[in-house]
């Protein structure tokens, strides 16, 4: 799909080129017409003024050359102004263009025209699709991946450690808990029951030693001090697989009235 997008822009930037020499040669065939018609029409003033030169130039043959009274042949005529720099510099700029227009098989204002136009549609073409840019989905995928990735947010397990041995916790100790940890911004995984625990603390998997312990520090106005321990593999059965587990000991079981 990409090859047929660049196939199709390539072929129309080629139209487009074609079609700007045909503009060109239009303009450039109505251009030798317009000076054809121009200089047919200016052939009765060459001829009268060819002929006034011919009758100029005998009449002075046969007058003699009588200098004005009062002049003085012997003085040197002043050196007359020249023009300014700038006057001599738009002169010259002038005859040039003249000169190129004369010998140019093209205008050089319709030439200069027709190349920007041509820088312009290359522009258009080869950015409308994508040829010298890369493709949007792969500029957004690179992007992406430039961005470094944030660290999953450890998941906490809440368990009810309330029940006396051989008896049950109390009921709804671990939804409050969590209600709790939810409000301190963690993310609340598994809740329910891990057996008879006599204090409370937040146990955690291999590498969340530095996690267990903020989360202890967000519930002591709740909880009071915690414990932080290295999960034990009873915990870790019932925990859903959690990278923290805060399990609600019977010193907090006040918490679920």
């Amino acid at each position: 799909m990409d090859l047929l997008k660049e196939i199709g822009a390539i072929l129309g930037f080629v139209a487009f080129g074609g079609f700007a020499v045909l503009v060109f040669m239009t303009f450039q065939q109505a251009r030798h017409l317009r000076r054809l018609r121009e200089w047919a029409g200016r052939a009765p003033e060459r001829a009268a003024a060819e002929e006034e030169r011919a009758s100029g130039g005998a009449s002075e043959a046969t007058m003699p050359a009588i200098p004005p009274p009062g002049r003085d042949d012997r003085a040197a005529p002043a050196a007359a102004d020249g023009p300014g720099r700038f006057a001599r510099m738009r002169g010259e700029a002038a005859f040039r263009y003249e000169e190129l227009d004369k010998r140019s098989p093209v205008s050089p204002l319709v030439l200069g025209l027709g190349i920007l136009a041509l820088i312009v549609a290359a522009v258009i073409l080869t950015g409308g699709f994508g040829l010298l840019s890369g493709d949007d989905g792969g500029g957004a995928a690179k992007s992406t991946a430039s961005k470094p990735a944030e660290p999953a947010q450890p998941e906490v397990a809440v368990l009810n450690g309330t029940a006396p041995e051989g008896g049950v916790g109390v009921p709804g100790t671990a939804k409050a808990a969590s209600v709790f940890v939810k409000d301190a911004g963690w993310k609340v995984g598994e809740v329910g029951d891990a057996g008879s625990f006599p204090t409370s603390s937040v146990m955690f998997e291999d590498g969340f030693k530095s996690d267990a312990e903020t989360l202890a520090s967000d519930l002591s106005d709740q909880l009071g001090e915690l414990d932080v321990v290295l999960i034990t593999p009873e915990v870790a059965d019932v925990a859903g697989g959690a990278d923290l587990a805060l399990v609600v000991g019977q010193d907090d079981q006040g918490i679920a009235g």
